[in-house]
């Protein structure tokens, strides 16, 4: 019991990850220095593997400056899905470039791009907040275009919506990602209707299935498959084509004591989300969840692995050098291998 103990103690300062960096000489608290090689070790790659490219993909577009409104205090952070950061990366012509979908109250055909389900990054009236609204989901579309981000310039950066950013990456051939962000707030007849609006978004705009990913928890994309699988075809909809992106979420206790103790079990839900069109689904990680045992199995497996969560090159090379095939960074224009 005492070791079991040690052991996930020794994890949770690891995911934590308080300073730690994967790169040599460049650990900045001593006392997880010597976990260093035991934690992200090298697996064995393939020739093939080592000299693979790399994708990079602009998380929620690209990062703007803004800040955050948390306990009555304003703290400076990045902001994404914002017109400026989606325009910039386009401009850069990165490969893949993400988005976070959530849905609002209304009738309209559509949904926004926002991460969050609080309006903390938001510049929000005073009766919005009189009226008792806490969450995007209770907004209507009347009221989220008077929102503006918390950024130097909150005219340029309002919410935008899904119809929206399809106009702007229309005209190019950079692939996109779908990230599914409001399943636990939605029924089944309101979940069965959000992804409705992103079959008629797509459709509409004649965006082809291969150059849509859809991102997600286990959850929300076992319910999109299910969506899938009964639809009727009205409208030429080729969703089954869709690359998928099984996102283990670091903030679930589940698979923070998955990733430490039962690797294993990460990979079978991976594999319950295999479609005969779509094939494995990409295994989309946080960087403190890119641990020796997880990027062997993968390897081991053949399956993608894509990481988020940091911007430092020692990272992303010592990454690169263990498997991982993706990085999905806030700031993509500034990545360089």
């Amino acid at each position: 019991m005492v070791a079991v103990s040690l052991i996930m103690i020794i994890g949770l300062i690891l995911f934590e990850r308080i300073n730690f960096s994967y790169g040599d000489d460049v650990v900045g608290n001593a006392t997880l220095a010597w976990f260093q090689d035991l934690y992200v070790k090298k697996p064995k790659l393939d020739k093939a593997d080592s000299d693979k490219s790399i994708a990079i993909t602009g998380h929620r577009g690209s990062a703007v400056a803004g800040q955050i409104m948390k306990n009555g205090e304003l703290t400076d952070v990045k902001i994404g899905n914002t017109r400026r950061g989606i325009s910039a990366a386009l401009a850069a012509r990165i490969e893949f470039i993400e988005i976070d979908l959530r849905s609002f109250t209304g009738n309209e055909n559509d949904l926004i791009l926002y991460h969050d389900t609080d309006l903390d990054k938001l510049n929000v009236p005073n009766r919005f907040r009189a009226s008792g609204i806490e969450r995007i989901e209770d907004l209507t579309l009347s009221r989220i275009r008077e929102l503006s981000y918390r950024t130097e310039s909150p005219r340029l950066d309002r919410v935008v919506l899904l119809s929206e950013f399809l106009d702007l990456v229309s005209g190019s051939n950079q692939k996109i990602i779908l990230d599914l962000k409001f399943a636990s707030l939605l029924d089944g007849f309101k979940l069965t209707a959000a992804f409705e609006k992103i079959a008629f978004q797509l459709s509409q705009h004649q965006i082809g299935s291969d150059r849509v990913t859809i991102f997600g928890d286990f959850n929300i994309l076992n319910q999109w498959i299910t969506f899938l699988r009964n639809r009727k075809p009205v409208d030429g909809f080729g969703g089954r084509d869709f690359q998928l992106g099984y996102t283990v979420l670091a903030k679930h206790f589940d698979n923070r004591l998955d990733v430490l103790l039962f690797p294993s079990r990460i990979f079978e839900k991976l594999s319950q989300l295999e479609t005969s069109h779509g094939g494995t689904p990409i295994l989309v990680l946080p960087v403190t969840f890119a641990s020796k045992a997880m990027l062997t199995r993968a390897i081991e497996r053949r399956v993608e692995v894509w990481v988020y969560g940091t911007e430092d090159a020692n990272d992303q090379n010592k990454l690169k050098q263990c498997g991982v095939d993706g990085f999905i960074v806030d700031l993509p224009m500034d990545f360089v291998y």
